[in-house]
């Protein structure tokens, strides 16, 4: 997903498509564009000129973060769906320790800067990291207790159990990690948290000021859902069982 991101997504992609290409693996590299006023779609079109795999999708205007996250995982066609953020805060590297997690058995391995680990160290802006913690506290308290981060933009799903969290999921902000994770315990999918290596990338789009208050509401939108959640995934469930028979 990336908005306005010029400056910030160059680093990203020659990272990841140098990763990626080094793994001799099939891959697809989607980066949404959601609704961007800067150059982001011209360094996307300038950078697939030149390398294979490389797709740009692109709308206006701004829906937040959550929509385009959604758009990418369901054109995605891989059997895994990487979320990573535009920034690279999350090296690319950390994506084994993802995929690790998925082929011991998880169905969602999610990228943790919160989870204890001796050997993974986080570089974090003080006032991010109290702000983040007290958010997770209040998730926790309130609909997902046990994950340590839910916010962190690096989360790999299995093909099929992804589209199908996302078909069903709405929310269009920040909050929409919440409500993915929730959908996954809803239906009992295995969820492995893995401490990962990170740093702050300046230039985020996040308002400290009004951006944890539209997110405490949309947790609490998530809470409300509860039943109609429920209807949601038996709807997708008999849809998808249709199509298969």
């Amino acid at each position: 997903p990336a908005y306005n991101e010029e400056n910030r997504l160059p680093a990203t992609l020659s990272s990841v498509h140098g990763y990626l290409s080094g793994l001799n693996i099939d891959f697809e590299i989607l980066v949404v564009d959601d609704g961007s006023t800067d150059g982001t779609a011209k360094v996307v079109t300038d950078f697939a000129s030149n390398h294979e795999g490389v797709t740009l999708i692109s709308f206006k205007p701004n829906r937040g973060k959550g929509h385009a996250v959604r758009i990418g995982m369901l054109a995605a066609k891989g059997d895994l769906l990487l979320l990573d953020d535009a920034d690279g805060a999350s090296p690319i590297g950390e994506f084994k320790r993802l995929e690790d997690a998925i082929s011991k058995g998880a169905d969602i391995a999610i990228g943790s800067r919160n989870k204890p680990d001796p050997e993974t160290r986080v570089n974090a802006h003080l006032h991010r990291k109290h702000m983040g913690n007290t958010f997770n506290i209040i998730v926790q308290w309130l609909i997902l207790p046990g994950i340590y981060d839910t916010q962190c933009g690096f989360k790999l799903f299995k093909r099929e159990i992804g589209r199908e969290l996302f078909s069903v999921s709405s929310l269009g902000g920040y909050a929409f990690d919440v409500e993915i994770l929730y959908l996954a315990r809803v239906k009992g999918y295995k969820i492995a948290e893995v401490a990962i290596n990170w740093s702050n990338v300046t230039g985020s789009k996040v308002n400290i000021f009004t951006d944890p208050f539209r997110m405490l509401i949309d947790v609490f939108k998530i809470v409300m859902r509860r039943n109609k959640y429920n209807q949601l995934l038996t709807a997708y469930e008999t849809c998808s069982a249709g199509k298969n028979e």
